[in-house]
């Protein structure tokens, strides 16, 4: 039987996962990705402003899921000891075993998951789009880092990180903070219930109680860590949270190389790995271990091979990234994070990305985000549903820039780079002229083009701002790292990488090679 490793990657519209069959050197094969599975989510719905959480039970819920469909796709069974006679039951992969060997969890970096002493959510999860702790972020850094010193150390800890996070739950939600045992980010959550805190018969005791832990690259988005002593920053912890909770509550860090534990009986049977075992008998089974994981782009950088200086990758997803790995610190005008592999991963993030072109998909085109399960059948001369790669085609009868139309594309609200959480978003430029082209380009399209004659205009308009916005983070990547980030090409992934017409407009724009891996899941292979 081959063995079979398991990559899942927790993000914030949905959780992917895919099975990888890795590279024998011996016999010359090829890794390669057998299977995939994905299951969606969304956004808690909100009323206040800047606000983004979701329920921890979901990520879990499409843990679940994606395992079960691995294994059933794959007909995947858990490992034996060597004693133990292989399975003899049949495989729905046409007679080909494949044992599961171990699983690797990567995580939407930021989220704040508050848990009791039994590990529960006490309350959503704030994510790292979610921006209401604005104050909370200039305090730290205009009166507690002033007040413990470290020369703008901490100018990076903006309202997204962790830390702002736990502040403002201090001041908001004392009763919820003064319930709290434990503060990790989701992958370690995802991690914790894999290992079995949650299962039916899980009671520990004092010398084998599961810690909840996390890596360094992870953890160097809370704020909190530091990336050159790989230890946390006491004097921040202590100086936002005196009564010593928060330093409590703090995940313990793995190296890159450790075993965070192993799945656990429960979820083995749960997701179909023992339906054809004797249950009250599982003393040939081997352990299935799970590993240190980390944020999605730290895998991501993993999975499309950016493990050497000098090379450097673009992440078009919900929000935009910008990252390249270094063997030295870069300055605070950066996220100055750590990787996943020891070294360091300098990163830019803009907060309005591909979630720019769904909201124009969805507001001027009745759009459907999705090229699959869309109808494509004409109401009244109109398309019923449009999708992405319909806007796009429209898009193209614009010319570069628009006529001078410029769209401002802070729609989340806020944005992170620059730190402006109270942003908004504005289409200027509007002209009687430009509006007068829009309108004649889109009567002469030959396909039934959408109602709103500004649709194809304002899309590409939406388009070139994140461009340009995601240009910017190159320019601040390249003053806030000089040598360590001086890249010749970029690597392209996510779901915007696939766009043709955003292709063109981002190698023009940053004058720069684009390249673009193979596999779109970056995240979870590195996971």
């Amino acid at each position: 039987m081959e063995e079979v490793f398991i990559g899942i990657d927790v993000g914030t519209q949905g959780t992917k996962a895919i099975a990888y069959l890795p590279a024998s050197l011996p016999s010359g094969k090829k890794g390669k990705i057998l299977a995939r599975a994905s299951a969606s989510y969304s956004i808690l719905p909100a009323a206040v402003d800047g606000r983004a959480e979701q329920d921890p039970n979901d990520w879990i819920d499409s843990v679940r899921y994606v395992l079960k469909e691995l294994v059933k796709k794959l007909g995947l069974v858990a490992p034996k000891m060597a004693t133990a006679p292989p399975p003899s039951s049949s495989c729905s992969n046409g007679g080909q075993k494949y044992v599961l060997s171990g699983i690797g969890v990567s995580g939407q970096q930021h989220g704040m998951v508050l848990l009791d002493s039994d590990y529960r959510p006490l309350r959503p999860a704030k994510l790292w789009c979610d921006v209401e702790a604005s104050e909370e972020s200039r305090w730290i850094r205009t009166v507690a880092a002033p007040s413990i010193g470290g020369g703008g150390k901490w100018d990076h800890v903006l309202p997204g990180f962790t830390s702002p996070k736990v502040l403002w739950t201090m001041k908001n939600e004392p009763d919820i903070w003064n319930k709290t045992r434990w503060c990790v980010l989701p992958h370690d959550y995802v991690n914790l219930v894999l290992r079995g805190v949650h299962d039916e018969k899980y009671s520990p005791q004092e010398d084998d109680e599961i810690v909840p832990t996390t890596d360094r690259g992870d953890a160097s988005g809370s704020g909190v860590f530091d990336p050159i002593s790989n230890q946390y920053y006491v004097e921040m912890v202590n100086a936002i949270d005196p009564t010593g909770r928060y330093a409590k509550s703090l995940p313990k860090i793995l190296e890159p190389l450790d075993i965070y534990g192993s799945l656990s009986l429960q979820w083995m049977r749960d997701i179909g790995l023992l339906v054809n075992e004797n249950l009250s008998d599982t003393s040939n089974l081997q352990y299935i271990p799970i590993s240190a994981g980390s944020g999605d782009n730290m895998c991501s950088a993993m999975g499309v091979g950016c493990v050497q200086q000098g090379m450097a990758v673009l992440s078009l997803g919900t929000s935009g990234t910008i990252f390249g790995v270094s063997h030295s610190p870069p300055s605070s005008k950066v996220a100055p994070f750590a990787d996943a592999c020891g070294r360091y991963l300098p990163l830019v993030c803009v907060m309005s990305c591909t979630g720019v072109l769904n909201s124009v998909l969805d507001s001027f085109f009745n759009g459907c985000h999705t090229n699959e399960n869309c109808s494509s059948d004409d109401v009244d001369g109109q398309k019923e549903k449009w999708t992405h790669e319909d806007a796009t085609n429209m898009a193209m009868h614009h010319p570069p820039g628009c006529h001078g139309m410029t769209f401002l594309p802070y729609l989340t609200p806020g944005e992170r780079t620059p730190d402006w959480p109270h942003a908004s978003g504005a289409i200027i430029g509007l002209t009687a002229s430009n509006m007068q082209l829009a309108a004649t380009m889109h009567s002469h399209n030959k396909n039934a083009p959408p109602a709103n004659p500004m649709a194809g205009f304002i899309y590409r308009a939406a388009m070139e701002g994140v461009t340009y916005l995601l240009a910017e983070g190159v320019s601040t990547m390249k003053e806030a790292c000089g040598d360590g980030f001086q890249p010749n090409c970029l690597l392209v992934v996510g779901g915007g990488s696939h766009n043709q017409l955003w292709r063109q407009m981002l190698a023009d724009v940053l004058e720069m090679q684009l390249r673009f891996p193979r596999e779109k899941e970056s995240a979870a292979l590195g996971a």
